[in-house]
């Protein structure tokens, strides 16, 4: 995977380059830090994600990114970070991907897995006058629900990690995740759980 990372911060950067590379394999990774870097970089590398803040250094919101960024491959995902979009709700729905500043960490993992698949989705993103849906964090993911099944089955993390072509960390955060949302405290919920969801 490609990828082109557009932050102000250099620390929220380098936070989310270490998340994305705990999801799937990266080829190579630009950084910049102002509108006119991310629209250069975008026109002359080809890159199969685009992550940038909406407040970019040198921008006007989502809206004035997305014209700017027109052009570019369609296969390309256009993913924001987003902290107050006043009245450019609606222009988030052209994105790919929105999410907030303060998603969590496993929100933002199963955010970026999903829309790598080819979802769109928009993470605590207030629907305030908007036709935009909040993502829903409520239950399993797909990918979470394959990780589930794995563990209750008996697989490893390593083995689940190659089955799945992930990283071995990211099935550790994926087991985690699920401990958290199903309140699984002993080994032996697993398999509660997994007859109750009629995986075993």
């Amino acid at each position: 995977m490609k990828v082109l990372v557009a932050m102000n911060q250099e620390l929220l950067r380098y936070g989310l380059v270490q998340l994305l590379k705990d999801i799937k394999p990266i080829d190579y990774i630009a950084e910049v830090s102002t509108v006119e870097e991310l629209i250069n970089t975008a026109k002359t590398y080809k890159f199969d994600l685009i992550v940038a803040d909406a407040n970019l250094q040198g921008g006007d919101y989502i809206t004035t990114l997305l014209t700017r960024l027109k052009g570019l491959p369609s296969d390309c995902k256009r993913v924001f970070l987003w902290k107050e979009c006043n009245n450019q709700v609606s222009s988030l729905e052209k994105a790919d991907g929105v999410f907030h500043e303060n998603s969590s960490l496993e929100e933002l993992m199963d955010f970026f897995q999903r829309v790598l698949e080819g979802e769109k989705l928009y993470l605590n993103v207030n629907k305030q006058n908007s036709s935009v849906d909040n993502y829903n964090n409520n239950e399993l993911s797909r990918r979470e629900k394959e990780v589930f099944q794995l563990k209750v089955n008996g697989y490893t993390v390593k083995d689940t990690a190659k089955l799945l072509s992930i990283s071995p960390k990211t099935v550790e955060n994926h087991r985690r995740n699920i401990r958290k949302k199903l309140n699984i405290l002993r080994n032996s919920e697993w398999v509660e759980w997994g007859k109750r969801l009629g995986m075993l």
